[in-house]
């Protein structure tokens, strides 16, 4: 059985006249292996001892057209090439499969034959084929010479098709649970190379690609490598980023049945064999893992983890770390509306956030007359966006009660209203890690944070965050 794997790709063909040359080409054939094959002293010597000798493992770089479509224009690799991408296989592959499932694994289920060829081979649809696995014993890789090896996501992105092709392989000894294809399955279509299946609709549905909407085959084997060769934190990222809970079930469900099988039937733990393609990627070839979305403020917002941000101007925080002069301004007109309006004095502010939708905007004040201080509420809905964090509030109208400190803010509601109320809801925000100044490597990172107007970042206010 052959398995393929695909990736669109978006080419214009530009058609104008053709002449014969005059001369001869101007082509370097010596970067190739032509046809008159002469064993290279390093590359076939390397190949022996490190692939042929311990795994069994042959290397067909020489041009063969009989291992590829007949029917397909396909150029041979560069000699230049070969090292490289066989040196990622056994690093990226087969070391981390052979330290978490051991040698006997390695050795019984990799395939036997690799096939390199320097170009893509072309669909009729304009998508190409990057590389196949046939019958569980050979795999074919494809586009080879544009690849750069000092380009970690290049190396990563061949990675992928390596343990995606591996994973058919996988497939053909311990057949696919059916639970998986159950998860998906309405949404599995043969047409996923057309306009309908952009790769944001694919996401949607619950696809890790667009490719894996093709069958469910493809599906695991996608989960398989990107799991793998991503990394967890894109995979999270993917997840949480996702606007279809329906779709965040999915993929999680999916990821689950992948881990369970490996555990299951190889008795391989997923997230050590992840943890070792990572280590690699990353050491060897400088891939970085992407920012943690689950670790942004809007995120801790959106996941009901947040408890309070209280903005106290007297603290020493904002001596430190800085304030928003414009920010200042809002907070003394409201102090200033407050005395006059309501003979009251203001304290400190702080947003109380419910749940992942409600917000209640709370103002400490002083009763002059008693000395005894109160809280006033104002209830709120927000909308928080995971990826960039664009929120906005809306006033909740009437107050969820007459009592208590709701009954306090009917009593100085004319400053509320005349200063607080358009500044939150006349303005977007943007929820972050505020103050800018104080760095990432800081033990107080992601202790502090608040929001700034959209397009006017100097517009900000923050305070220390206190979680459920």
């Amino acid at each position: 059985m052959k398995k393929h794997i695909l990736y669109i790709l978006l080419f214009a063909v530009v058609l104008g006249s053709c002449r014969k040359s005059d001369g001869p080409l101007d082509v370097d054939l010596s970067k190739y292996n032509a046809d008159n094959y002469a064993p290279d002293p390093v590359i076939d010597k390397w190949l022996t001892d490190s692939l042929n000798l311990p795994y069994n493992i042959q290397t067909v770089y020489r041009f063969e057209r009989n291992l590829t479509d007949a029917v397909r224009n396909i150029s041979p690799i560069e000699l230049n090439r070969v090292l490289p991408i066989m040196q990622a296989v056994r690093n990226v592959f087969l070391k981390p499969y052979e330290k978490v499932a051991g040698t006997t694994f390695i050795k019984q289920l990799t395939p036997k034959q690799f096939v390199l060829y320097g170009s893509p081979s072309y669909n009729d649809n304009g998508s190409i084929v990057l590389g196949t696995a046939d019958g569980g014993r050979r795999v074919v890789l494809y586009e080879l010479n544009s690849m750069n090896f000092a380009n970690g996501e290049d190396v990563r992105r061949k990675m992928r098709t390596i343990h995606h092709e591996f994973t058919h392989i996988i497939n053909q000894n311990v057949a696919i649970p059916p639970a998986f294809e159950q998860t998906s399955k309405a949404d599995y279509t043969a047409d996923w190379t057309g306009a309908a299946n952009t790769a944001a609709v694919a996401k949607e549905l619950g696809f890790i690609s667009q490719y894996s909407r093709s069958s469910f085959g493809e599906d695991f084997a996608e989960m398989v490598a990107h799991l793998l060769v991503q990394g967890q934190v894109w995979f999270n990222n993917y997840v949480n980023t996702t606007a279809s809970a329906a779709a965040q079930t999915a993929l999680r469900r999916k990821e689950k049945e992948v881990k369970d099988y490996f555990k299951t039937y190889f008795n391989i733990d997923f997230n050590t064999l992840q943890a070792e393609v990572q280590k690699v990627l990353k050491e060897s070839y400088g891939v970085v893992d992407p920012a943690d979305v689950s670790q942004t403020l809007p995120n801790w917002l959106l996941n009901n983890r947040v408890n309070t941000i209280t903005y106290d101007p007297s603290a020493a925080h904002y001596t430190t770390y800085g304030s928003s002069a414009a920010f200042t301004t809002v907070y003394n007109n409201y102090k200033n509306a407050m005395s006059t309006l309501n003979a009251r004095n203001l304290n400190y502010i702080q947003f109380v956030f419910s749940d992942a939708t409600t917000m209640i905007f709370r103002a400490n004040y002083t009763n002059p007359a008693s000395g005894a201080s109160f809280n006033a509420d104002y209830n709120f809905k927000f909308v928080a966006n995971g990826t960039t964090g664009l929120t906005t509030f809306t006033k909740q109208i009437p107050e969820p009660s007459t009592t208590g400190n709701y009954s306090n803010a009917a009593g100085i509601a004319s400053s509320f209203e005349q200063v607080i109320l358009p500044y939150l809801t006349n303005r977007q925000f943007i929820a972050d890690w505020l103050p800018t100044t104080l760095p990432a490597s800081s033990p107080l990172f992601r202790t502090f944070g608040g929001f700034y107007v959209n397009g006017t970042p100097a517009n900000y206010f923050y305070g220390p965050i206190v979680l459920k």
